[in-house]
């Protein structure tokens, strides 16, 4: 196995399983014997039937997107057939989605329009798969503030049938949040590539931002307030739990802050069905207390 990478961003390595490695060159020596530089080419013996399993890193240094190659040589010769493409993309971005599926449309599109070239893919798709009618499915992903000083307030796009959890919110520097969202239809429906947005934006507080707690609009406080209800024999009003969505921070957003992330949902909401391999079952002929048995 030969890697190419200009940029030494990527890292093949084997597993526990892949057998033992080889080199078939010899070894440089110096003046008073010892190994001067590593062999150029390992191989690896691989018996019939026998597989081995390898690792490969994607480490950047840059905010850019890198390639490299993984090589295959058979015998002496290396075999355009065996040509392993890698692709990767550093980055930087300030608030991330984590978790996500890669959007496989995406992918396709990509590849049909421009097959010489080979493109990182965005991992932005959530996949719920079969969904029972008046059934709600859950995803969960989470969101991450890669900021060292920014606090950030995001907001997911309001409407049914799919429900983020919570939906408005805070993010503290280096702070990363759960999000789970929901999905229930009362009719049969199919969702391929269903659009949301997320609005992003960074926000200042009007005390020093340490002193004040997270928040979304998932957080609960449960005061005691007064009634107009009065017992009998009772000077005062009678005092009751009162559970409310905790009030968000003062903040003012600044300005040309805003940016958006997209997320693709796909699912389908459909009754629960089986089919019989068949509709009758006809037993032949059978006498008193003898069993006969169909499948």
């Amino acid at each position: 196995l030969r890697l190419e990478d200009e940029h030494g961003a990527f890292l093949l390595r084997g597993r526990a399983s892949t057998p033992e490695m080889f080199h078939t060159g010899d070894v440089e020596e110096d003046s008073v014997g010892n190994e001067s530089k590593p062999p150029e080419k390992p191989f690896f013996l691989l018996h019939h039937g026998q597989s081995a399993e390898f690792d490969v890193t994607f480490k950047p240094t840059l905010a850019q997107h890198l390639e490299g190659k993984i090589r295959v040589l058979v015998g002496d010769t290396y075999s355009n057939k065996t040509l392993i493409e890698l692709v990767g993309e550093g980055h930087k971005d300030e608030f991330t989605l984590d978790g996500l599926e890669e959007d496989t449309q995406e992918r396709n599109a990509k590849c049909s329009l421009k097959k010489d070239i080979t493109d990182a893919f965005r991992l932005n798709h959530i996949q719920f798969g079969d969904c029972r009618v008046r059934k709600t499915c859950c995803r969960t992903f989470t969101i991450t503030n890669h900021t060292q000083t920014k606090v950030m307030r995001f907001e997911w796009e309001a409407g049914a049938p799919f429900q983020f959890f919570p939906r408005v919110g805070h993010l503290h520097p280096g702070c990363t949040k759960g999000i789970t969202v929901t999905l229930q239809s009362d009719v049969p429906a199919t969702f391929r590539r269903h659009l949301v947005k997320c609005k992003v934006t960074k926000i200042n507080f009007e005390v020093p931002g340490t002193k004040v707690p997270d928040w979304d609009d998932q957080m609960f406080i449960v005061p005691w307030k007064s009634t107009t209800r009065t017992d009998p024999g009772h000077k005062f009003p009678r005092m009751q739990k009162v559970v409310e969505i905790a009030a968000e921070p003062a903040h003012t957003v600044v300005e040309e802050s805003s940016q958006e992330a997209e997320v693709y949902l796909s699912a389908v909401v459909a009754y629960t069905q089986f089919k019989l391999s068949t509709t009758m079952v006809q037993f032949s002929d059978t006498l008193p207390f003898q069993t006969r048995t169909a499948t």
